[in-house]
């Protein structure tokens, strides 16, 4: 039983909230680029008092960040139907392989990210790309029978500045279009992979969209949807399916915006279902662009994870191609039958499941008994996503590329829907999350307050013209720590237009908490990650902490309705109540949350609380004893803001 309450109103500075940090423990320092050491931050008054920190004016090296990836404007650097990136014009004959300059300074590219289609193959055959100068796997990205194109997303290490591409039997012409690298150049800005869990943003079959025709493009937002973020994405990983289609062609994906590259996502011949693995630039309105050249296509597209400039998401470890199961050979691992589902282990592709949080493979289906899909998805087999990685036909033998988060059970799974298939699947590398910086970061609104949310948008809290409070933010790991000077802590802030702000505190000798003070613009959505400096070298930053902000919403009604009959209400009389309630604003924080009501309203006297859906909330009460009857009822939105209690009046006659 809670009181009925009114909002807070707390005096302080207008829209205004300050982040505290707390040092407990040693962090190691990791060498970022050599930089004149700056002095750390003023803690200001004593921390005892929760008077804020000095801002940092020195330049601060940013937090450290490996694997993170850099697109480029998509661009081919393969074809060997007309001589780029070899020598002379020709296919690959069988058993052998050619190399291919990345056109990229090797010194800077840790793997590619490319789009490699083969095309007019003489026989059955595979294709592996993989690092220049390596052995040669048993790993193969491309699967092909004669006379067939089959396009496939390729992610592999860069040896030299090159990467070998080899032809298993026959010959065929190959194409590979660049898309983007990995780096751990700290001298190259790049973005960090957040894997999300899969989800359908496009399917032209449905809603009325109806294929797109030749020379015809569809629109795509992706932001604010699928758990791609509102702001702060800069690329998206989509699986990408052309189905129902009536000519040969090809898709391009690019962002919207921009001119529409020479360059091709998928391509098929008529009547094929062709999925494929995109990575792909955001326009500026957070959307990108899927073009058809010819005849017309059904297009599916399905979200797998984004790009974000924030160095809190994962970073790439690329690993030579592994193969980790082919159900023809395997002694523990069989032919996947209808609506079977297959568990693997990641250990099984020489990885353990610490800090992993999502793993690149290549997925093939073949001897397929009937038209069919295969899912990836991460878990212990529960939860399967409405989505698909691959289509495949009776007969055929289709490859893709796939991103799959993995979670704490450390396992994979991959399900076949119809009919009988052999699933082969070979690793390529791994996400893995930031080690090394500040832990546990928590969000709180005091020093006991709830931890720090890991999803997007987290806590909504309620800050209006007349209160204000302080966020703190717990990371242990600061104080001790090698180095020319005293470390400190940047905590970096992004608001909901996708800007950021950099904000210090420096620990005490006690390690008391300090205060560092960061002005909110307005309402919506923010986030903050923390990584620890001495002005020359950085730490790896912390996991990023989410919250709301809602500054300009109303409760703007609170209504209250039964079905008793005026007159015909007697004592101990069931009744049914709904409550309702609105609210304005521009943020989810204005959701009305739940309501509490009860039958008196007095100094002391508690309510009972209920959750709402779509605003409204349903109770069953008795009537009381004779005479009239007053319910009370008080609306809360997401945020945490409270309504005035409401009243309603029913009057209840005597037996």
């Amino acid at each position: 039983m809670d009181r009925f309450r009114t909002p807070a109103r707390l005096a302080g500075p207008v829209r205004r909230l300050a982040v505290a940090v707390a040092a407990t423990s040693t962090l190691a320092l990791t060498v970022a680029t050599p930089a004149a050491a700056a002095a750390p931050p003023a803690t200001g008054a004593p921390a005892a008092t929760g008077a804020p920190a000095a801002q940092q004016s020195a330049s601060v090296p940013p937090a450290a960040q490996t694997g993170k990836f850099v697109p480029t404007d998509p661009r081919r650097i393969l074809d060997t139907r007309s001589a780029i990136g070899v020598p002379t014009a020709g296919k690959v004959p069988g058993g052998t392989h050619i190399r291919v300059p990345v056109g990229l300074p090797a010194g800077d590219v840790k793997a590619v990210v490319m789009n490699v289609t083969v095309t007019g193959p003489t026989e059955e055959s595979h294709l592996t790309v993989f690092p220049d100068g390596t052995t040669l796997p048993t790993a193969s990205n491309l699967n092909f029978t004669a006379g067939q194109t089959v396009p496939n997303a390729v992610t592999v290490p860069v040896s030299n500045g090159f990467v070998d591409f080899f032809n298993n039997s026959g010959s065929t012409d190959v194409v590979a279009d660049l898309a983007g690298y990995y780096t751990d150049s700290v001298g190259i800005p790049g973005s960090s992979y957040v894997p999300v869990s899969p989800a359908r943003l496009l399917d032209t079959r449905s809603g009325g969209a109806g294929p797109v025709g030749a020379d015809g493009t569809v629109n795509l937002k992706v932001t604010g949807t699928g758990g791609v973020p509102a702001v702060g994405a800069t690329a998206v990983v989509l699986n990408v399916t052309a189905t129902g289609t009536t000519s040969d062609s090809f898709l391009t994906v690019y962002p919207h915006g921009s001119t529409r590259p020479g360059t091709s996502n998928l391509n098929w011949t008529a009547g094929e279902t062709t999925p494929n693995l995109v990575t792909v630039p955001l326009g500026a309105d957070g959307s990108v662009d899927l073009y058809n050249h010819i005849g017309a296509t059904q297009v599916v597209a399905d979200v797998f994870g984004y790009y974000q400039n924030s160095p809190t998401g994962s970073a790439y470890s690329a690993t030579g191609p592994k193969r980790m199961v082919d159900t023809r050979t395997s002694g523990s691992f069989h032919t996947l039958g209808a609506d079977g589902v297959m568990n693997l282990p990641v250990a099984a592709g020489g990885l353990g499941t610490t800090k992993v949080s999502a793993v690149v493979l290549n997925v093939t289906a073949t001897n397929a008994t009937d038209d069919s899909f295969l899912t990836v998805f991460p878990g212990n087999g529960a939860g399967r996503p409405s989505t698909s990685n691959l289509n495949v036909h009776a007969g055929q033998t289709v490859p893709n590329l796939v991103i799959v988060p993995v979670d704490d059970t450390g396992l994979i799974n991959v399900y076949n829907h119809l009919g009988r298939v052999d699933v082969i699947v070979d690793i390529f590398g791994w996400f893995s999350l930031p080690e090394g910086g500040p832990t546990d970061p928590n969000l709180t609104f005091s020093p006991s307050g709830p931890a720090c949310p890991e999803a997007a948008p987290g806590q909504w809290f309620r800050l209006s013209d007349s209160s204000s409070t302080t966020l703190y933010a717990t990371t242990p790991g600061l104080s001790g720590a090698p180095g020319p000077a005293s470390p400190w802590l940047q905590v970096v802030l992004t608001g909901p237009d996708g800007s950021t702000s950099s904000w210090s505190g420096a620990p005490t000798s006690d390690h008391a908490r300090t205060g560092v003070p960061v002005g909110v613009l307005g309402s919506g959505r923010y986030s903050f990650y923390a990584y620890q400096t001495d002005g020359t070298r950085v730490s790896a930053p912390s996991r990023p902490c989410y919250f709301g902000v809602d500054a300009d919403s109303q409760i703007t009604g609170v209504t209250v309705t039964s079905d008793g009959v005026p007159g015909e209400i007697f004592p101990g009389m069931p009744l049914t109540f709904t409550f309702s309630a609105t609210s304005t604003g521009t943020t989810e924080g204005r959701t009305i949350s739940g309501f509490c009501y009860s039958m008196l309203y007095a100094p002391g006297v508690g309510c009972s609380q209920m959750p709402a859906t779509d605003g409204k909330a349903v109770v069953r009460l008795n009537a009381g004893s004779w005479g009239t009857n007053i319910l009370y009822v008080q609306a809360f939105t997401a945020s945490g803001q409270a309504s005035q209690p409401q009243t309603y009046s029913f009057y209840v006659r005597s037996m």
